[in-house]
């Protein structure tokens, strides 16, 4: 087992996705204490799920599918507020058109391509041996966007998520934080694509947040546990799949599972 342990980290396929995975544990847990707070999971999710349609035309036009992906990500989370605010539907419903349509039209996409099949396993549920240096250079710069847009903007996202109306008294433009947190969403989930994949992404959004919530009594300390949380998830994820020959993402959202489970053992008995 040590041996194992030791090989991991001489292996240069792991040593990629252990860099992917610092990166993405980081940069969902900043966003994923949000979305908690925010009670907006299913949102992700739906976010999640439309990318493979980016995916998909950045496989089709030979353009990096993570950087496509999360262009497409973003216009996504752009026009759902609009079509909120224009159709006067409530936002489940419209999440629930937006996620099969262009989870749809992201298969139907991969279908015209030859030898698709595999390509859409490895996106859906994420494969440590699909990350390379250009998808690591497309993730840090992912996570140098969001760390300068939380790091200036901060105060306003937390404030935004805790309490709207509060916000709105203190001078706060709510909606443009709304559109600044959607962006910065579809970033965090298409950046963990390739390691996690589409289906199960938004676990490693909403799991360590969601754990270190049982445990904080500040909103300071689930911002400090829930990164911890993440990075121990994501990178023991990685070992069990490696050591185990199982595939990554399905691997780190049972790790994700395991310890929420854990930690409402450890609240329930303490």
């Amino acid at each position: 087992m040590d041996m194992n342990i030791i090989e991991i980290f001489t292996l240069p396929f792991m040593q990629r996705a252990i860099i992917g995975g610092i990166l993405i544990a980081t940069l969902t847990s900043w966003m994923g204490t949000l979305v908690v707070l925010r009670r907006s999971s299913f949102y992700g999710d739906a976010i999640a799920h439309s990318s493979l349609t980016g995916v998909a035309l950045g496989l089709l036009l030979g353009i990096n599918p993570v950087l496509v992906a999360g262009i497409y990500a973003i216009l996504i989370s752009l026009m759902l507020p609009y079509l909120q605010k224009h159709s006067n539907l409530p936002t489940d419903s419209l999440l629930g058109f937006v996620l099969p349509f262009s989870m749809g039209l992201g298969v139907i996409v991969l279908s015209t391509i030859p030898g698709y099949q595999p390509d859409l396993i490895s996106f859906l549920f994420g494969s440590v041996l699909a990350i390379g240096w250009a998808d690591i250079a497309v993730m840090s710069g992912f996570a140098i966007l969001a760390w300068i847009i939380i790091t200036k903007l901060g105060k306003q996202l937390i404030s935004a998520s805790f309490d709207a109306e509060y916000a709105k008294i203190s001078g706060i433009s709510v909606d443009k934080i709304n559109i600044i947190f959607n962006i910065l969403l579809a970033i965090t989930i298409v950046a963990g694509v390739k390691l996690i994949g589409i289906i199960l992404v938004n676990a490693l959004l909403v799991i360590p947040a969601s754990t270190s919530r049982l445990f904080a009594t500040s909103l300071k300390q689930m911002f400090t546990v829930t990164p911890i949380i993440a990075l121990l998830i994501t990178i023991g994820g990685l070992i069990m799949s490696y050591t185990f020959n199982f595939p990554s993402g399905p691997t780190m959202a049972v790790v994700a599972g395991i310890t929420f489970l854990g930690g409402l053992l450890i609240k329930k008995f303490s």
